[in-house]
């Protein structure tokens, strides 16, 4: 079975001109690491584009260096044209911050780092801000009117910009001039996206032990048992420290998870019982999961291992890593955990979050019965 490939990298011809198409899922975070490379959006081809240069595989797995698998296998059949020296005549130069908008970027990420923002969060943001400033070239940042964030908010709702980005925009615009320039009513009456409401994919209990039987690394299975038993995010498994188990209690410490937020969640008996032969043979000195090289392990690396395990267990939905801690979620759900508990174990600061596993949760639909069921069609 093929392996699923969240980004690939295949040759294009457009308009006349050799590119690379950058095929990605319809995520904001990967789509804005497109934007950071240059990449252009193709709506009749319906994919990103870049240059074909020598250069362009290697930013890109650079760029998606821990966030996304890069199949590129498509471009070694096609030789890739050696980066030009200068740049193109053809097209107008992209446009760049002015030297007021740079200030106000830079004012914005020392406010951010004086709050203690987590770095994602200030990357995220720190983008956001820095696309709405060069849609207005030359313009100084504090001559912007609430009209002017609406032309702009209207250009994104046009494009191919999901509710979830458009909606990181107005977060961003709004910490600018609320927090940083100390101006909420030019912010305060700017809409709000209408909220999408996406269910997860989840993956029967079956499908899980399929998935786990694959895996016959020690620490491979560590990792993802991890995840699954303790609702874990990526980046906060690969931050375990070995102070964070508490095997007496039966408990996991997670520090510095979302929202900067500690919280105390399942050490499964069967993780630990892994997990103890695991450290007295790899040993690991200060992060519970390390790397080769003894730093903290590669998210990438964990995305890969998932991807192969996924494959290997027959499992044909688009399921990635965060699928287990949405599996964790849904299948104590079942089991009948209270959802305020859920909530604690999952650490959402809303009740709302945790209550979207109750419409993927298969034990309440199981019970009802189909009205075609009471028709005589004989």
């Amino acid at each position: 079975m093929p392996t699923r490939i969240a980004i690939v990298l295949e040759p294009l011809e457009h308009r006349g001109q050799r590119r690379v198409a950058l095929r990605i899922p319809n995520e904001d975070a990967l789509t804005a690491i497109a934007r950071e490379l240059g990449a252009e959006w193709s709506g009749t081809l319906r994919t990103w584009h870049l240059p074909h240069e020598a250069s362009t595989v290697g930013r890109v797995f650079e760029a998606y260096k821990g966030k996304a698998w890069v199949d590129y296998s498509a471009m070694k059949k096609v030789p890739l044209a050696a980066s030009p020296a200068v740049p193109r005549a053809s097209g107008p130069p992209k446009p760049t911050l002015s030297a007021a908008q740079e200030e106000a970027i830079a004012a914005m990420q020392r406010k951010m780092e004086i709050g203690r923002y987590s770095p994602t969060s200030i990357k995220t943001y720190l983008n956001a801000t820095r696309q709405f400033f060069l849609h207005f070239p030359e313009r100084h940042p504090a001559e912007l009117t609430t009209g002017d964030i609406e032309a702009y908010q209207h250009h994104l709702a046009q494009g191919t910009a999901s509710n979830s980005y458009l909606n990181q925009v107005v977060n961003a615009i709004r910490y600018y001039y609320k927090d940083v320039l100390g101006d909420a009513g030019r912010v305060t009456f700017i809409e709000r996206p209408r909220k999408e409401r996406k269910l997860p994919t989840v993956l029967s209990e079956g499908e899980v032990s399929a998935l786990l039987r694959t895996v016959t690394n020690l620490k491979h299975r560590c990792i993802l048992m991890l995840i699954y038993s303790a609702g874990l995010r990526l980046s906060e498994l690969i931050n375990l420290r070995l102070g964070d188990l508490a095997a007496d209690r039966q408990q996991l410490i997670v520090r510095g998870g979302k929202g900067n937020k500690d919280r105390i969640t399942l050490l499964s008996p069967k993780a630990m019982a892994a997990l103890e032969t695991y450290l007295a043979e790899y040993k690991p000195k200060t992060h519970l999961i390390e790397g080769a090289d003894g730093g903290t392990y590669s998210p990438r690396s964990v995305q890969l291992l998932f991807h192969k395990a996924k494959d290997a267990a027959g499992i044909t939905k688009p399921a990635t890593v965060h699928t287990l801690r949405h599996s964790f979620a849904t299948h104590l759900l079942e089991k009948g955990t209270d959802l305020r508990y859920i909530q604690t174990l999952l650490g959402h600061s809303s009740s709302k979050t945790t209550e979207i596993y109750t419409h993927v949760s298969t034990k309440a639909l199981g019970k009802i019965r189909s009205p075609l069921d009471d028709l005589d069609l004989d």
